[in-house]
């Protein structure tokens, strides 16, 4: 079938660019309030069970950010005492709050709420940045720093996204793209739309779209974690909190269907051979080296996946 204009999806995102370009003059030319809070960087997190990767992630902020705002929802693997650890590490003010009740949305809107900062940028848990070479989050500073502070702008980062362990990625999404930077107003909040949430922002928003890898998304997860992770988006989608208040209670159902099995130790293993099936190795020449906060993790790694005969077998955990 033929598309029409408003039919064609790159039509519709290169209209939806061209408004947001035109009415992101509007804070200059006085038409709408300009942004009034002092300049710098907020960064927010919101955790939970993120203990692997939580120093390194944190510590990569430090020559980037003017304060941390983190909101753990209910960890339960040492978490919260890392977190209380890199407070005394760092220079820059971390603000620990502990939320175990609140959904995702309302988790990130809450975590808003509490940066102070003109740019907020989202952050997680499992996110570690560049600190040395060309691509320092230093340098991202720099940049957020030039822009013009009477604008809202909405910032599109590229993240080096790794799986299954610190030298392998999924081929079906190596890098990930999505809107983790904007100039903070009461008009921008989160929603849960469908299979995710979403961040919601006037026009006047001016969207930009950097693609140079200051950060890796460290997507290596214990067994459970991945298992959990399989199900979450179709959990976030459903929203029958009635039947299924908490994730585990849908994946808990759902097993037998999925894996083929009612044990979770079963699912988390065959979990791991069908996420393995699209993993490849990481290529430095291609995206440049691990982080520096990272390469201590590549000597002495947690996780390990296994080879026979060229195929993965399966994955070593709680290697070291």
């Amino acid at each position: 079938m033929r598309c029409t204009a408003n039919q064609h999806p790159h039509k519709r995102n290169h209209l939806s660019r061209f408004v947001r370009r035109v009415a992101g003059y509007a804070p200059v030319l006085g038409l709408v309030a300009r942004p009034d809070r002092k300049m710098g960087i907020s960064v927010f997190m919101r955790v939970r069970n993120e203990a692997d990767w939580i120093l390194p992630s944190i510590l990569s902020l430090q020559d980037f950010a003017d304060e941390i705002i983190v909101v753990d929802n209910g960890s339960e693997d040492g978490t919260v005492e890392q977190i209380r650890q890199v407070q005394k590490k760092i220079t820059i003010p971390v603000r620990l709050f502990e939320e175990p009740e609140l959904d995702i949305h309302d988790l990130s809107n809450f975590a808003l709420a509490r940066t102070t900062f003109h740019w907020t940028v989202r952050w997680d848990g499992d996110f570690v940045a560049h600190t040395t070479g060309e691509n320092n989050i230093s340098g991202l500073r720099e940049r957020l720093l030039s822009l013009d502070s009477r604008r809202y702008y909405l910032i599109y980062l590229r993240l080096i996204n790794l799986c299954g362990d610190l030298c392998h990625q999924d081929s079906r999404e190596m890098v990930h793209i999505e809107e983790y930077i904007h100039s903070y107003s009461d008009q921008a909040r989160y929603i849960h739309p469908g299979r995710f949430e979403a961040l919601q922002t006037p026009k006047y928003y001016r969207a930009l779209f950097w693609y140079e890898p200051y950060a890796f998304h460290v997507n290596v997860k214990p067994a459970r974690r991945m298992l959990m992770r399989h199900f979450w988006e179709d959990w976030m989608e459903l929203k029958d909190y009635q039947r299924h208040p908490r994730l585990e209670d849908y994946v808990e159902a759902h097993l037998p269907d999925v894996f083929g099995t009612s044990s979770w130790d079963e699912a988390q293993q065959a979990c791991i051979l069908k996420a393995s099936d699209n993993y490849i190795r990481y290529s430095q020449d291609t995206f440049g080296p691990h982080p520096e906060l990272l390469r201590p993790h590549l000597k002495k790694p947690k996780y390990q996946l296994l080879y026979d005969n060229g195929g993965i077998t399966g994955r070593l955990e709680n290697v070291s």
